[in-house]
């Protein structure tokens, strides 16, 4: 009787042991799912469009999932941008891993920036949407502003570490400019297209900034 009692019980903490991971990872689907419903329908619709109402629908999931995981709209928003920024981060290391720390020749720098450009204008278009509405959202609402800090840090890092490895005799202030020039290109085609984006925009453009920098191989 006590060994069956015993069997019984390691039974069911084995597969207590089983359904807890289980649960968690499907709670932490679901609120990944929330957090990527809530880019898509800030992409498409704008921050404005963003409700505990709006993303469950979006999602096809009940209202009360939206409401368990996250306590208000701001939350969500943050929690959203906060996701997107470790994605994004995380996707700029493992793009730009042939590139860090590597003496590059400028047309190896040109064609790796180009590929990343056309995927924010391809594929990746909504989330770009997503990016510059959530930036501009964190102007009025300062609890963005960190992650906002946070990921303009990451890249400017990254881009330091590419400057200093081409040569640059500023790679911060070079970083930081060029940054800015990404983030410009970016805006200005989201908003009003060009046709043939990479020969007429993007390739001469970076064609420009690299040639005015000493260093490198052509």
């Amino acid at each position: 009787m006590y060994t069956t009692s015993l069997g019984a019980a390691k039974s069911v903490a084995v597969q207590s042991d089983t359904l807890v991971p289980r649960r968690r990872n499907r709670g932490n689907e679901r609120r990944l799912l929330l957090l990527e419903t809530t880019l898509r329908l800030i992409a498409s619709g704008g921050v404005d469009a963003v409700s505990h109402r709006a993303v469950a629908e979006l999602a096809e999931v009940p209202l009360g999932s939206t409401t368990y995981w996250f306590a208000s709209r701001q939350e969500m928003l943050r929690e959203a941008l906060e996701h997107f920024a470790r994605m994004e981060i995380a996707t700029l290391r493992e793009r730009f891993a042939g590139v860090l720390g590597k003496r590059l020749s400028r047309r190896r720098l040109v064609d790796e920036f180009t590929a990343h450009l056309l995927s924010q204008l391809g594929e990746g278009r909504w989330r770009a949407v997503a990016e510059y509405a959530l930036v501009q959202e964190a102007t009025r609402q300062p609890e963005l502003e960190r992650v906002c800090r946070e990921w303009t840090e990451a890249w400017e890092e990254l881009l330091t570490e590419v400057f200093a490895s081409f040569g640059a005799r500023s790679p911060e202030l070079e970083a930081r400019m060029f940054l800015a020039m990404l983030d410009g290109l970016l805006v200005g085609e989201l908003a009003v297209p060009s046709e043939d984006v990479e020969h007429k925009v993007i390739r001469p453009a970076l064609e420009a900034w690299f040639s005015r920098i000493p260093g490198g191989e052509s």
